[in-house]
């Protein structure tokens, strides 16, 4: 902390002292000029000065300028800019309207901000997405999606086709904090994540702070991905919709009184299952899924500096695996929003409630169960920001959040069910945070944005906790006590300084050099022993036996802008990345955490650390072709050594994440053929992820004192033998007598395995590619068609690689490999608007 303030003060010292007589203030706001919602990240330019300034989220806008006359521009990607002359005689406030722009395939660039912000912006690692890039990429059967189009973008990656969640820098799928319109989504995923539960119709845009993330963001250990939702068009109706091979959408939007309130509503539903009968898994075929989500947003204006919003949001999804068991999972969410801007300062407040509840249905005949665990989560949070004039911009806010995490209780479901009732203890908890935050233009050349968060958490009663043997790994055989807390005792508390910095220096007005710094906490984990996120895996609170994860993230990173002769305009970066864990959790070997009330004896907790290199070169812009490549290389390790509470694991050594997959290469392309037809590709290379592969076999026979030992403790006959007793007078003898195995192949196997994730399953490669017809303008029904196809190549990518037997009475197992998608999948969507 004290280098972090020796460098802050010393970059402050750059910064230009004293300010000339007769300055006064110009501010406003910039909205688009249908939909009249903020257009965050526009740019204001001045004749004849080389300062500028951006809106803020909320579209607005302020700086000191000397007193004189100005024309000012005003303009952000995907709209026409707009020029005035300002007589700046005292102070001004302004309200300023773009128009949404023609310009060609500007739906593809990843950016709303101005053209060289890439470079100019002190932070780094930052992607920002519109809504209709979202639409325009190829998509798995139709359906545009924000977790899938985020995946090509570098640092980004997933374990395997169709699992839920996403991995950002080497962190684990829990480790991203998702935000709806600032509320936080436990589960993001619909059909086991084949599809994301966002309704791209209702996405304004999002953005991805993988580095560099700004001290209001806080409660996860890895990444931020703030989505924001539209608001309904204050002037006038509008209904559009979709129909694909997966699902129907509908958005309606328009003003409940015209010019003050608007009111949006998404819905979105599957239609059939059809689309299971891809899948080459016969268990999927079997099955049945389903699943829906409604957004709904009631925005209302108080003149023009305020505004009020309130939010609701409902996915729900069920999955019946084969014939006999239901999975389901739901999220509800409900928020109130108040934003006010005046003069130098805005204020944003949000309060809200939610609810993820998630779970099995056991349906089968005289076994019938229900599993429903739920996270309940109350949230209110105030988030100031103030204009410093030649001091740049400050920022604080505070936020209180309370959980109550029930583990649910297995119970039957029928009368006749012989499951017996298991409860499970619910918990509860707190977080309490604060954070400052400063950003500063100290010169033409030098920027800074540092920020200090400080977050607090508490674990609370009413609740039970086993007491270990103090020296002994934790286990059942070593419970020696169970305390008792009350309600609102608290059990375990944690805390700390969360610094954030990052810094600029521009070397040109077409290249700089970044660099960055920052800690997260997180107190929540996601428990699973499965490769890709379920929806029955566990969230868990923090507590005496599982402190919270601290991720400490070091970048630096050179941008650079150029163009050609056609002036195309071409982003290059190149960024490097150490990312350092603590506190991180692994499993013991076989471990059980489902309905386990001593699961901390199934947990593991040590080190991890991942470095990487991300390389992207983007054409921002152009006649005819846009789109990107990028290349990343990335490692992610785990060190679980043995203290006096646990055992190692991998025998105290290193050994690479579940998600380590060194290279990855990402193409996208999208090229304008005519006026109303574009085409759309994307391709996708990575490294097989890690696997623990058996090495050797070991057989045990049945002879001598060997086989009575396995015979009198049930472990023999194995498949395929059968004891056969002979009696002679007074003795008698038991041996095994083959049935359907010879004797020959007698002796019992088990497997040597090598050490943990030393071995790969084969690469992913995938290509996509899609083609889009747009409307015919001045219709007042605009209908469009996209027809993509999933996976060109009809590439079997492996999602897993298992060993059996193929008749279940040899007793050697042969290699198989699991496909999820294992062919070319085509979908053709209607998408329409009037």
């Amino acid at each position: 902390m004290k280098q972090v303030l020796l460098v802050y003060c010393f970059l402050l010292s750059f910064a230009t002292l004293g300010q000339k007589k007769g300055n006064f203030i110009f501010s406003g706001t910039i909205q688009d000029n249908e939909t009249k919602t903020p257009i965050e990240g526009a740019s204001i330019f001045f004749s004849g000065l080389t300062i500028g300034a951006r809106t803020d989220s909320s579209g607005y806008f302020s700086l000191t300028l000397p007193s004189r006359s100005y024309q000012a521009v005003f303009r952000s990607l995907g709209y026409k800019f707009k020029s005035s002359k300002i007589d700046l005689k005292e102070n001004i406030r302004i309200s300023i309207y773009l128009e949404k722009s023609e310009q060609m395939l500007d739906e593809v660039v990843i950016s709303e901000e101005k053209s060289d912000a890439n470079v100019s912006r002190t932070l780094m690692g930052v992607e920002k997405m519109t809504s209709k890039t979202l639409k325009k990429l190829p998509n798995l059967m139709g359906e545009a999606d924000v977790i899938r189009s985020i995946m090509l973008l570098p640092g980004v990656s997933t374990v395997g086709e169709g699992a839920s969640g996403f991995n950002v820098r080497g962190g684990n799928v829990d480790q991203n904090l998702v935000l709806l319109d600032g509320v936080p989504l436990f589960n993001t995923s619909h059909l086991f994540g084949f599809f994301t539960s966002f309704n791209a119709d209702m996405v304004q845009d999002l953005s991805l702070y993988k580095g560099g993330i700004p001290s209001k963001y806080g409660g996860r250990a890895s990444s931020v991905l703030d989505v924001r939702m539209k608001e309904g068009d204050f002037e006038k109706w509008q209904i559009q919709g979709g129909i694909s091979p997966i699902s129907s959408r509908l958005l309606v939007d328009g003003p409940l009184s015209k010019g003050k309130t608007s009111l949006i509503l998404g819905a979105r539903g599957s239609l059939s299952d059809f689309y299971l009968g891809y899948f080459p898994n016969p268990a999927l075929q079997k099955s049945k899924a389903k699943f829906y989500d409604v957004n709904v947003k009631l925005t209302h204006r108080i003149g023009r500096n305020q505004r009020f919003s309130l939010s609701a949001y409902v996915s729900n999804d069920g999955f019946k695996f084969a014939a006999d068991t239901l999975y389901a999972w739901q999220t509800k969410t409900l928020s109130f929003q108040h934003v006010a801007l005046w003069r130098n300062w805005s204020h944003h407040f949000i309060a809200f409630a939610s609810e993820y509840a998630y779970g099995i249905e056991g349906l089968k005949s005289g076994y019938e169960f229900i599993w429903r665990p739920s996270i309940a989560q109350k949230t209110l949070r105030e988030d100031l920001s103030l204009d410093l004039k030649k001091w740049g911009r400050g920022d604080l806010g505070v936020e209180f959040t309370a959980y109550r995490n029930d583990a649910g209780t297995f119970q039957p479901s029928t009368n006749n069910s012989v499951v017996n009732t298991f409860p499970m203890q619910a918990e509860y908890s707190r977080e309490m945070s604060v954070y400052l935050g400063h950003n500063l233009q100290i010169n033409k050349r030098f920027s800074l944005d540092v920020g200090l968060r400080y977050a607090y958490y508490q674990l609370r009663g009413p609740q039970q906790f086993y007491r270990y043997k103090p020296g002994l790994p934790r286990a059942i055989n070593a419970i020696t006590d169970t305390l008792g807390f009350l309600s609102n005792d608290v059990i375990q508390s944690y805390g700390g300084f969360e610094p954030r910095l990052s810094f600029a220096i521009k070397l040109d007005t077409n290249t700089s050099i970044k660099m960055g710094f920052n800690r997260m906490q997180q107190f929540m984990h996601l428990l699973s022993n499965t490769m890709a996120v379920s929806p029955v895996d566990i969230w868990k609170n923090s507590n005496p036996y599982l402190p919270q994860q601290v991720a400490d993230q070091y970048s630096i990173g050179i941008f650079r802008n150029f163009s050609n002769a056609q002036n195309a305009v071409f982003e290059a970066s190149a960024e490097v990345y150490y990312k350092r864990l603590s506190h991180v959790i692994d499993y013991i070997d076989g471990a059980a955490i489902y309905l386990n009330p001593t699961v901390e004896t199934e947990l593991l907790v040590g080190e991890g650390r991942a470095y990487g290199a991300e390389f992207f070169l983007k054409k921002a812009r152009g006649k005819r072709l846009t789109g990107w490549i990028s290349y990343t290389y990335a490692r992610s390790f785990r060190l679980i050594e043995a203290n006096e509470n646990q055992l190692a694991a991998n025998f105290g050594k290193e050994f690479p994440a579940n998600f380590d997959m060194p290279h990855n290469f990402k193409f996208v392309l999208n090229n304008r053929l005519s006026k109303r037809i574009s085409f759309n590709a994307n391709f996708t290379y990575t490294s097989g992820r890690p696997i623990t592969y058996p090495n050797a076999r070991y057989k045990v026979y049945a002879f001598n004192d060997l086989f009575d030992y396995g015979y009198a403790s049930g472990i023999f006959p194995r498949p395929g033998l059968a004891p056969s007793t002979n009696s002679n007078g007074s003795s008698s003898n038991t041996s095994l007598t083959g049935t359907s195995i010879q004797p020959l192949l007698d002796g019992y196997s088990s497997p040597s395995f090598t050490l943990r994730n030393q071995e790969r399953i084969p690469y992913y490669m995938r290509l996509d590619i899609g083609f889009t017809i747009e409307p015919k303008e001045a219709k007042r029904w605009q209908g469009s068609w996209n027809f993509s196809i999933y996976n060109l190549l009809a590439r079997e990518n492996a999602y897993s690689i298992f060993f059996r037997s193929s008749t279940g009475l040899i007793n050697q197992a042969r290699t198989y490999q699991l496909s999820v998608l294992g062919a070319a999948i085509p979908s053709l969507t209607y998408n329409f608007k009037f």
